[in-house]
Protein backbone atom coordinates (compact mmCIF):
# COMPACT_ATOMS: atom_id res chain seq x y z
CA UNK A 1 0.00 0.00 0.00
CA UNK A 2 1.26 3.49 -0.90
CA UNK A 3 1.13 6.29 1.66
CA UNK A 4 -0.07 9.83 0.88
CA UNK A 5 1.31 12.27 3.51
CA UNK A 6 -0.39 15.57 4.39
CA UNK A 7 1.21 17.40 1.47
CA UNK A 8 -0.46 14.98 -0.96
CA UNK A 9 2.81 13.58 -2.32
CA UNK A 10 2.74 9.77 -2.74
CA UNK A 11 5.37 8.02 -0.65
CA UNK A 12 6.68 4.49 -0.21
CA UNK A 13 8.65 3.50 2.89
CA UNK A 14 10.10 0.43 4.54
CA UNK A 15 12.27 -0.43 7.55
CA UNK A 16 15.21 -2.78 7.02
CA UNK A 17 18.03 -4.04 9.19
CA UNK A 18 21.05 -1.71 8.86
CA UNK A 19 23.26 -4.44 7.42
CA UNK A 20 24.94 -4.84 4.06
CA UNK A 21 22.66 -7.80 3.30
CA UNK A 22 19.76 -5.31 3.23
CA UNK A 23 21.25 -3.16 0.46
CA UNK A 24 19.91 -5.30 -2.42
CA UNK A 25 16.47 -5.16 -0.78
CA UNK A 26 16.62 -1.35 -0.59
CA UNK A 27 17.63 -1.20 -4.24
CA UNK A 28 14.83 -3.58 -5.29
CA UNK A 29 12.30 -1.63 -3.21
CA UNK A 30 13.14 1.69 -4.88
CA UNK A 31 13.31 0.15 -8.35
CA UNK A 32 9.91 -1.51 -8.01
CA UNK A 33 8.42 1.72 -6.68
CA UNK A 34 9.71 3.77 -9.60
CA UNK A 35 8.47 1.23 -12.14
CA UNK A 36 5.04 1.30 -10.48
CA UNK A 37 5.04 5.11 -10.79
CA UNK A 38 6.08 5.00 -14.45
CA UNK A 39 9.52 6.53 -13.74
CA UNK A 40 11.65 3.91 -15.47
CA UNK A 41 14.01 6.64 -16.75
CA UNK A 42 15.09 7.30 -13.14
CA UNK A 43 15.70 3.67 -12.18
CA UNK A 44 19.41 3.46 -12.97
CA UNK A 45 20.40 6.65 -11.12
CA UNK A 46 18.07 5.93 -8.21
CA UNK A 47 19.41 2.38 -7.87
CA UNK A 48 22.98 3.68 -7.67
CA UNK A 49 22.08 6.39 -5.16
CA UNK A 50 20.04 4.21 -2.82
CA UNK A 51 22.73 1.51 -2.99
CA UNK A 52 25.39 3.93 -1.79
CA UNK A 53 23.14 5.62 0.78
CA UNK A 54 21.96 2.33 2.27
CA UNK A 55 25.48 0.87 2.25
CA UNK A 56 26.72 3.97 4.04
CA UNK A 57 24.12 3.44 6.74
CA UNK A 58 24.87 -0.27 7.01
CA UNK A 59 28.63 0.17 7.22
CA UNK A 60 29.05 3.35 9.24
CA UNK A 61 25.97 4.24 11.27
CA UNK A 62 26.12 1.57 13.97
CA UNK A 63 22.32 1.68 13.92
CA UNK A 64 20.26 -1.53 14.13
CA UNK A 65 17.74 -0.35 11.52
CA UNK A 66 17.44 1.99 8.58
CA UNK A 67 14.31 3.53 7.06
CA UNK A 68 14.11 3.75 3.27
CA UNK A 69 11.74 6.31 1.73
CA UNK A 70 10.78 7.10 -1.85
CA UNK A 71 8.63 10.22 -2.37
CA UNK A 72 7.05 11.39 -5.63
CA UNK A 73 7.86 15.06 -6.28
CA UNK A 74 6.62 15.03 -9.88
CA UNK A 75 8.61 15.24 -12.05
CA UNK A 76 11.44 14.48 -9.59
CA UNK A 77 11.62 11.86 -6.85
CA UNK A 78 13.20 12.05 -3.40
CA UNK A 79 15.15 9.17 -1.86
CA UNK A 80 16.10 9.12 1.78
CA UNK A 81 17.76 6.80 4.28
CA UNK A 82 17.27 7.44 8.00
CA UNK A 83 19.08 5.71 10.84
CA UNK A 84 20.01 6.19 14.49
CA UNK A 85 23.72 6.46 13.85
CA UNK A 86 26.26 9.22 14.04
CA UNK A 87 26.64 11.80 11.32
CA UNK A 88 28.96 10.74 8.51
CA UNK A 89 32.11 12.89 8.46
CA UNK A 90 32.54 14.77 5.17
CA UNK A 91 35.87 15.57 3.51
CA UNK A 92 37.33 19.02 4.16
CA UNK A 93 37.92 19.51 0.44
CA UNK A 94 36.30 18.09 -2.63
CA UNK A 95 37.53 14.54 -3.33
CA UNK A 96 39.07 13.47 -6.62
CA UNK A 97 36.74 12.72 -9.53
CA UNK A 98 34.63 9.59 -9.17
CA UNK A 99 36.38 8.02 -12.15
CA UNK A 100 39.72 8.10 -10.30
CA UNK A 101 38.45 6.36 -7.17
CA UNK A 102 37.97 2.72 -6.35
CA UNK A 103 34.64 1.11 -5.68
CA UNK A 104 34.73 1.85 -1.95
CA UNK A 105 34.67 5.17 -0.15
CA UNK A 106 32.95 7.05 -2.93
CA UNK A 107 29.28 6.58 -2.02
CA UNK A 108 28.28 10.16 -1.20
CA UNK A 109 30.32 11.40 -4.14
CA UNK A 110 28.21 9.25 -6.46
CA UNK A 111 25.07 10.67 -4.89
CA UNK A 112 26.33 14.23 -5.42
CA UNK A 113 27.04 13.53 -9.10
CA UNK A 114 23.66 11.98 -9.87
CA UNK A 115 21.30 14.00 -7.68
CA UNK A 116 19.58 17.24 -8.62
CA UNK A 117 20.05 18.19 -4.98
CA UNK A 118 20.92 16.31 -1.81
CA UNK A 119 21.65 16.83 1.84
CA UNK A 120 22.12 15.46 5.33
CA UNK A 121 19.68 16.30 8.10
CA UNK A 122 21.05 15.91 11.59
CA UNK A 123 19.02 15.19 14.70
CA UNK A 124 19.74 14.43 18.33
CA UNK A 125 19.93 10.67 17.88
CA UNK A 126 20.63 10.08 14.19
CA UNK A 127 20.57 11.45 10.69
CA UNK A 128 18.80 11.37 7.34
CA UNK A 129 20.58 11.41 4.00
CA UNK A 130 18.36 12.45 1.10
CA UNK A 131 18.69 12.98 -2.62
CA UNK A 132 16.32 14.34 -5.25
CA UNK A 133 16.58 12.94 -8.77
CA UNK A 134 15.14 14.43 -11.94
CA UNK A 135 17.22 12.64 -14.56
CA UNK A 136 18.86 15.93 -15.59
CA UNK A 137 22.45 14.71 -15.32
CA UNK A 138 23.49 17.79 -13.34
CA UNK A 139 26.55 17.48 -11.09
CA UNK A 140 26.47 19.30 -7.75
CA UNK A 141 28.87 20.17 -4.95
CA UNK A 142 30.01 17.19 -2.90
CA UNK A 143 29.29 19.04 0.38
CA UNK A 144 25.54 18.97 1.09
CA UNK A 145 23.51 21.39 3.19
CA UNK A 146 23.24 20.43 6.85
CA UNK A 147 19.89 20.80 8.58
CA UNK A 148 19.01 20.04 12.18
CA UNK A 149 15.52 18.61 12.48
CA UNK A 150 14.99 17.69 16.09
CA UNK A 151 13.78 14.51 17.69
CA UNK A 152 13.27 11.18 15.98
CA UNK A 153 9.67 10.35 15.08
CA UNK A 154 8.11 7.02 15.90
CA UNK A 155 8.56 4.41 13.14
CA UNK A 156 5.76 4.58 10.61
CA UNK A 157 4.06 1.53 9.09
CA UNK A 158 5.54 0.35 5.81
CA UNK A 159 4.06 1.78 2.61
CA UNK A 160 5.18 -0.47 -0.22
CA UNK A 161 4.81 -1.09 -3.96
CA UNK A 162 1.84 -3.19 -5.04
CA UNK A 163 3.91 -6.33 -5.52
CA UNK A 164 5.45 -6.12 -2.03
CA UNK A 165 3.96 -7.22 1.28
CA UNK A 166 4.73 -6.82 4.98
CA UNK A 167 4.64 -10.28 6.53
CA UNK A 168 3.90 -10.53 10.25
CA UNK A 169 5.06 -13.44 12.41
CA UNK A 170 3.43 -12.93 15.83
CA UNK A 171 4.61 -14.76 18.92
CA UNK A 172 7.83 -16.17 17.47
CA UNK A 173 9.94 -18.09 20.05
CA UNK A 174 13.12 -16.02 20.18
CA UNK A 175 15.81 -18.56 21.02
CA UNK A 176 14.39 -21.28 18.79
CA UNK A 177 14.23 -18.83 15.88
CA UNK A 178 17.86 -17.86 16.39
CA UNK A 179 18.85 -21.53 16.54
CA UNK A 180 17.19 -22.16 13.18
CA UNK A 181 18.95 -19.16 11.67
CA UNK A 182 22.36 -20.26 13.00
CA UNK A 183 21.83 -23.84 11.85
CA UNK A 184 21.09 -22.63 8.33
CA UNK A 185 24.35 -20.68 8.26
CA UNK A 186 26.26 -23.70 9.59
CA UNK A 187 24.61 -26.02 7.07
CA UNK A 188 25.44 -23.84 4.07
CA UNK A 189 29.04 -23.49 5.24
CA UNK A 190 29.53 -27.23 5.75
CA UNK A 191 27.85 -28.35 2.53
CA UNK A 192 29.94 -25.93 0.49
CA UNK A 193 33.14 -27.34 1.97
CA UNK A 194 32.30 -30.88 0.92
CA UNK A 195 34.24 -31.96 -2.14
CA UNK A 196 34.57 -35.26 -3.94
CA UNK A 197 36.87 -36.62 -6.61
CA UNK A 198 34.46 -39.46 -7.38
CA UNK A 199 31.87 -37.51 -9.36
CA UNK A 200 28.79 -35.50 -8.48
CA UNK A 201 28.28 -34.71 -4.86
CA UNK A 202 24.63 -34.13 -3.92
CA UNK A 203 25.38 -32.48 -0.54
CA UNK A 204 27.61 -29.85 -2.17
CA UNK A 205 24.97 -29.16 -4.80
CA UNK A 206 22.38 -28.92 -2.04
CA UNK A 207 24.56 -26.41 -0.22
CA UNK A 208 24.78 -24.23 -3.33
CA UNK A 209 21.00 -24.45 -3.75
CA UNK A 210 20.35 -23.47 -0.14
CA UNK A 211 22.79 -20.55 -0.38
CA UNK A 212 21.02 -19.26 -3.49
CA UNK A 213 17.64 -19.54 -1.80
CA UNK A 214 18.94 -17.84 1.35
CA UNK A 215 20.68 -15.05 -0.58
CA UNK A 216 17.65 -13.91 -2.59
CA UNK A 217 15.50 -12.92 0.43
CA UNK A 218 18.55 -12.09 2.60
CA UNK A 219 17.37 -8.59 3.49
CA UNK A 220 14.11 -9.98 4.91
CA UNK A 221 15.90 -12.74 6.78
CA UNK A 222 18.32 -10.26 8.34
CA UNK A 223 15.43 -8.08 9.42
CA UNK A 224 13.94 -11.06 11.23
CA UNK A 225 17.30 -11.91 12.78
CA UNK A 226 17.83 -8.33 13.94
CA UNK A 227 14.41 -8.28 15.60
CA UNK A 228 15.09 -11.61 17.33
CA UNK A 229 18.53 -10.47 18.54
CA UNK A 230 17.03 -7.30 19.98
CA UNK A 231 14.37 -9.38 21.74
CA UNK A 232 17.01 -11.77 23.12
CA UNK A 233 19.05 -8.84 24.44
CA UNK A 234 15.91 -7.58 26.20
CA UNK A 235 15.33 -11.01 27.77
CA UNK A 236 12.12 -11.72 25.86
CA UNK A 237 10.92 -15.27 25.17
CA UNK A 238 8.64 -14.33 22.28
CA UNK A 239 8.61 -11.49 19.75
CA UNK A 240 6.46 -10.29 16.88
CA UNK A 241 8.54 -10.15 13.70
CA UNK A 242 7.77 -8.06 10.62
CA UNK A 243 9.52 -8.54 7.29
CA UNK A 244 8.76 -6.59 4.12
CA UNK A 245 9.54 -8.39 0.88
CA UNK A 246 8.39 -8.88 -2.73
CA UNK A 247 5.44 -11.25 -2.97
CA UNK A 248 7.38 -13.53 -5.31
CA UNK A 249 9.64 -14.47 -2.41
CA UNK A 250 6.89 -16.74 -1.08
CA UNK A 251 7.90 -19.33 -3.67
CA UNK A 252 11.57 -18.98 -2.67
CA UNK A 253 10.75 -19.60 0.99
CA UNK A 254 8.74 -22.68 0.02
CA UNK A 255 11.74 -24.03 -1.91
CA UNK A 256 14.03 -23.29 1.02
CA UNK A 257 11.85 -25.38 3.36
CA UNK A 258 12.01 -28.31 0.93
CA UNK A 259 15.80 -27.99 0.64
CA UNK A 260 16.21 -27.74 4.42
CA UNK A 261 14.08 -30.85 4.93
CA UNK A 262 16.18 -32.69 2.34
CA UNK A 263 19.34 -31.65 4.16
CA UNK A 264 17.95 -33.27 7.31
CA UNK A 265 17.37 -36.51 5.41
CA UNK A 266 20.90 -36.47 3.99
CA UNK A 267 22.51 -35.52 7.29
CA UNK A 268 22.89 -39.00 8.72
CA UNK A 269 23.79 -40.63 5.40
CA UNK A 270 26.67 -38.25 4.74
CA UNK A 271 27.65 -37.88 8.39
CA UNK A 272 27.37 -34.11 8.46
CA UNK A 273 28.67 -32.24 11.47
CA UNK A 274 25.59 -30.02 11.40
CA UNK A 275 23.03 -31.80 13.54
CA UNK A 276 19.65 -32.82 12.23
CA UNK A 277 16.89 -30.35 13.08
CA UNK A 278 14.93 -31.08 16.23
CA UNK A 279 11.14 -31.56 15.89
CA UNK A 280 10.70 -28.10 17.45
CA UNK A 281 12.94 -26.54 14.80
CA UNK A 282 11.08 -28.33 12.00
CA UNK A 283 7.79 -27.09 13.43
CA UNK A 284 8.92 -23.47 13.69
CA UNK A 285 10.42 -23.28 10.22
CA UNK A 286 7.25 -24.85 8.78
CA UNK A 287 5.27 -22.09 10.52
CA UNK A 288 7.66 -19.53 9.03
CA UNK A 289 6.98 -20.94 5.57
CA UNK A 290 3.22 -21.25 5.97
CA UNK A 291 3.02 -17.70 7.30
CA UNK A 292 5.21 -16.08 4.65
CA UNK A 293 3.69 -17.99 1.74
CA UNK A 294 0.13 -17.48 2.95
CA UNK A 295 0.52 -13.74 3.49
CA UNK A 296 2.65 -13.11 0.40
CA UNK A 297 0.53 -15.10 -2.03
CA UNK A 298 -2.97 -15.02 -0.52
CA UNK A 299 -3.00 -12.05 1.89
CA UNK A 300 -3.76 -14.51 4.70
CA UNK A 301 -4.12 -13.21 8.25
CA UNK A 302 -1.10 -13.65 10.56
CA UNK A 303 -1.43 -16.58 12.96
CA UNK A 304 0.62 -16.62 16.19
CA UNK A 305 2.92 -19.59 16.50
CA UNK A 306 1.20 -21.13 19.53
CA UNK A 307 -2.21 -20.94 17.81
CA UNK A 308 -0.76 -22.50 14.67
CA UNK A 309 0.71 -25.38 16.72
CA UNK A 310 -2.62 -26.03 18.45
CA UNK A 311 -4.49 -26.00 15.15
CA UNK A 312 -2.12 -28.55 13.63
CA UNK A 313 -2.35 -30.75 16.69
CA UNK A 314 -6.14 -30.66 16.49
CA UNK A 315 -5.89 -31.85 12.87
CA UNK A 316 -3.45 -34.60 13.83
CA UNK A 317 -0.63 -32.90 11.89
CA UNK A 318 1.62 -31.93 14.79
Amino acid sequence: MMSVPDDGRPELRVRLAAETASVPGARRFVTDGLVEWGREHLVDDAALCITEMAANSALHSGSPYMHIRLRDLEPAVRLSVEDDGALVPLPAVAPPPVESQGTTGRGLVIVSVLAKSWGIEERVDGRRIWAELAGDGVEHDVRPPMVEYGEQAMPEPAAVPADWVTVRLPGCPVQLGLQIDQRLDDLVRELQLIDSEDGPNPPRELGELIEQLVTRPAFARHMGRRTALDAAAAGLEYVDIEMTLPREMGAVVRELLAADNLADELGETHQLLTLRSTPEMVSLRTWFTDSIVGQAENDADPVPYDEWVRARAALGDG
